[in-house]
């Protein structure tokens, strides 16, 4: 195996050093902590002499850490025996997954953040989801999902979305974080302009090219000004939100993002009608505030790729909208993309200021993950390979004069066309003009049997093109935000200087955080574990090993919960091997290992 090379401090990933320790004293056993060698041959220990004193060396770090000990020793009867304890619990997690429920108990969405429920990662993130519809997934994603939108009204659990944001949180935010303009968040206003028509003003202070810092000011705008305050990254700063994020990824299987939109009273609107490029979940959290959904008026605009232009008014005279609705704490409205919506507070100036804001915060999911996206990928690459490839169907030249009867000027009449011309037409074709119709027919099947070419050659990249859209997923994704117990197992919580062994039983410590591909001749591996709460703001640092680590490594990654797998089990040559894969993705926060006291505390 061949971990990371890292030449110097700067860039390496938080287990870099470590590992990078640990390699050292593979590659000069011999050498002293002080990096002098001992020169008598006479001293140097036997392999086992060696494999004692290590054994020993780790039970004496357990104990001065007080860190429950894993499985030591080799012997295959105590390693089935420990294989067996754990399969059990994991066919006993398995079974009560088969008949999932949401937890009974369960009031609110933050309930069900934590570890007071006994349920996989996998079925939080489903409870999560159906708690915010409130009905089965399976209803929602055959009747609902990307077809048409949802409107979840909880009159009697008002505070059933309570502890993800309110107002009080985000001036702590405002007044402990520095927040720029432009970055963080925006102020905008939809509003009369002077030829007439409303339309969306944004009204971020600039200093040039500079984001200026957000002050106090800002609330003088928002009252004062009607002004609607949108935080760009509320996940940021906001740790509720992070773990409700990082969950429905789980679920949806690609990036989940999140805005907030604070608006004030008096029926105050931030944003002009528009349609988006992402299904967005509306979680109304303070206040109340109308919405005007339409459906989209051009079947081209259904699941749209890019989120529109701004509507003007007449854009929509005419148009009922689907829903024209008052959302309250506690309701959830989703749309499909392509959906156009608007939004306002209601003029109430009989009620208190804490009552007349509206605080939504909207989830978005699906952006640029579509079909079309993953076909993007493979189709040139596909065309590249048959055009560079043995066969010389694509290199040969086009037929000769083919321009003298292909083109729009040699197309056929329209079946459109009045019976009586088409007669005429058919008078006068000669032999030149039959010709020509059969040097079509040839150029267009050549045309379409190369074309076919092409498309075999995609359907054979279809894998490799989801390894890059699963590779692009990972650096677009959320850190995983992993509950207590989770991190209790992984290195955040196990011990900092945990030595895997052949005895020791592991798995990913979250399902679809790391995903491997192979690329020239070497398994690269890609995690989330180190990205940014903000989109894209750090490069992936990727492990890389040596092919023959593959199977290893696809072990751990698709060993999930409840299951776990012995080390010694991984398919590899040596034990030293199994162990030394399994450490990596130990000290890099990917796995979770078993403690024997699980099993107790179950007792």
């Amino acid at each position: 195996m061949a971990p990371p090379a890292a030449s110097a401090d700067a860039g390496m990933s938080r287990a870099a050093k470590r590992r990078s320790k640990k390699r050292q004293k593979q590659l000069h056993p011999n050498e002293t902590e002080d990096g002098c060698t001992e020169q008598s041959q006479a001293t140097r220990q036997t392999p086992d002499m060696k494999k004692q004193k290590m054994t020993a060396k780790r039970r004496d770090e357990v104990d001065d850490t007080e860190q429950e000990e894993d499985i030591m020793s080799l012997n295959e009867s105590e390693l089935e025996e420990t294989r067996e304890k754990v399969a059990k619990k994991s066919v006993k997690s398995t079974d009560k997954a088969a008949t999932l429920r949401l937890p009974p108990g369960v009031t609110r969405l933050v309930q069900l953040l934590g570890d007071e429920h006994d349920v996989t990662s996998t079925d939080r993130a489903k409870h999560l989801l159906s708690f915010l519809l409130n009905m089965p997934l399976k209803h929602f994603y055959k009747d609902y999902f990307e077809k048409k939108p949802l409107l979840v009204q909880t009159m009697k659990n008002r505070d059933r979305l309570g502890g993800l944001l309110d107002l009080a949180a985000i001036r702590t935010m405002m007044q402990t974080q520095k927040l720029y303009y432009g970055k963080d968040l925006n102020v905008t206003r939809y509003e009369l302009q002077k030829d007439g028509v409303k339309r969306r003003t944004t009204l971020d202070p600039v200093d040039g090219d500079v984001k200026k810092q957000v002050d106090a000011s800002i609330w003088s705008d928002f009252y004062q000004q009607g002004c609607t305050i949108r935080l760009l990254c509320p996940h940021k700063h906001i740790d509720p939100i992070h773990a409700l994020l990082s969950n429905l990824e789980t679920e949806f299987g690609c990036m989940v993002g999140s805005n907030a939109y604070l608006t004030p009273p008096d029926g105050s609107q931030g944003f002009a009608p528009h349609y988006d490029d992402i299904d967005a979940f509306c979680l109304q959290l303070e206040g109340r505030k109308r919405w005007k959904v339409y459906a989209p008026l051009h079947m081209s605009e259904r699941l749209p790729r890019v989120s529109s232009e701004d509507y003007v008014a007449a854009d929509l005279d005419g148009v009922e909208p689907v829903f024209d609705v008052l959302l309250e704490p506690g309701d959830v409205l989703y749309m499909p993309r392509g959906w156009i919506h608007q939004a306002c507070t209601l003029p109430d100036s009989n009620a208190s200021e804490s009552q007349q804001h509206s605080l939504h915060l909207t989830i978005s999911t699906m952006q640029q993950w579509a079909w079309v996206d993953l076909i993007e990928i493979v189709m040139p690459e596909a065309l590249q390979a048959v055009a560079t490839g043995e066969f010389t169907a694509l290199r040969e030249g086009l037929p000769n004069k083919f321009l003298d009867y292909m083109g729009t000027m040699h197309h056929d009449p329209d079946d459109t066309l009045p019976d009586i011309l088409k007669k005429k037409m058919d008078e006068s074709i000669d032999d030149v003009v039959e010709e020509k119709r059969l040097l079509k027919e040839q150029f267009l099947s050549q045309a379409k049997k190369r074309i076919a070419l092409v498309a075999k050659e995609a359907s054979n990249l279809i894998d490799a093109a989801c390894d890059q859209l699963g590779v692009r997923f990972i650096s677009e994704r959320l850190p995983p935000a992993l509950s207590l117990k989770e991190k209790a197992r992984t290195d955040a919580g196990v011990c900092a200087s945990f030595n895997v062994l052949p005895g020791t039983m592991c798995r990913i410590a979250r399902q679809g955080i790391a995903r491997l591909v192979i690329d020239d001749g070497k398994a690269v591996l890609f995690h989330c574990c180190d990205n940014s709460r903000v989109y894209m703001e750090k490069a992936l640092n990727p492990l890389e090993f040596e092919l023959d680590d593959a199977p290893a490594i696809e072990q751990l990654l698709t060993t999930v919960e409840p299951r776990w797998i012995m080390v010694n089990d991984l398919f590899h040559d040596s034990i030293d091997d199994k162990v030394a894969v399994a450490q990596a993705l130990f000290d890099e926060g990917l796995l979770a290992v078993y403690s024997p006291s699980e099993s107790d505390e179950e007792k």
